[in-house]
């Protein structure tokens, strides 16, 4: 009579002596937080960099009756001046002297287009100028009157352009990724057990 065949054990799919992988779960809830948080981030940055960038545009220094007579203010020495003029006066017929010296100041004309406008009409950059010591004596003789604000860099403004538009790209699409990839995981793992 024949014997019947040994029993084996089923093989459990995994090489002897390892265990099995264990269960993965799905993310926890506050990974959506992230991204979204990301996300806002990347808006409230981009918001906060662009007016940082054009802050040197709004910045005001000094208003200044174009009346023929000197007046004295005080400006910041940590980068050159910009005088702006109202857009419909061709020159203000402006003369700067420092007045700690005494010296006449060198106003550079500005060659390119620079407009403004803060809600009391719009205003053209005419001059470029070095601070000196920071008190000046203005002199204009035409056009109502004129500003004294910080001169806008170039340098400062295309850097700031460039980090207005990077630096809420790369948040954003880092939180959309998160997003995104939380939202597979979530939708493709099974709930993490009670208790």
């Amino acid at each position: 009579m024949s014997q019947p065949p040994p029993s084996y054990p089923v093989p459990s799919g995994y090489p002897p002596g390892h265990p099995p992988i264990p269960q993965k779960y799905r993310p926890s809830a506050w990974w959506f937080v992230l991204g979204g948080g990301l996300i806002v981030v990347a808006i409230a940055a981009g918001v906060g960099l662009f007016i940082w960038t054009l802050a040197a545009f709004f910045q005001t220094d000094a208003t200044v009756p174009a009346n023929g007579s000197a007046h004295q203010v005080t400006v910041d020495t940590g980068g050159e001046r910009m005088l702006w003029r109202h857009s419909d006066v061709f020159d203000p017929g402006c003369t700067v002297a420092d007045a700690a010296t005494g010296t006449e100041v060198e106003l550079h004309p500005v060659t390119s287009q620079l407009t403004k406008d803060t809600g009391d009409g719009e205003w053209t950059a005419a001059y470029r100028f070095d601070p000196g010591s920071g008190r000046l004596d203005i002199t204009c003789t035409t056009g109502g009157e004129v500003q004294i604000g910080p001169a806008p860099s170039i340098a400062g403004f295309v850097g700031g352009i460039i980090a207005t538009i990077a630096v809420p790209t790369l948040l954003g699409l880092f939180g959309l990724a998160t997003l995104i990839v939380t939202g597979i995981m979530w939708a493709g793992r099974p709930a993490r057990p009670k208790g």
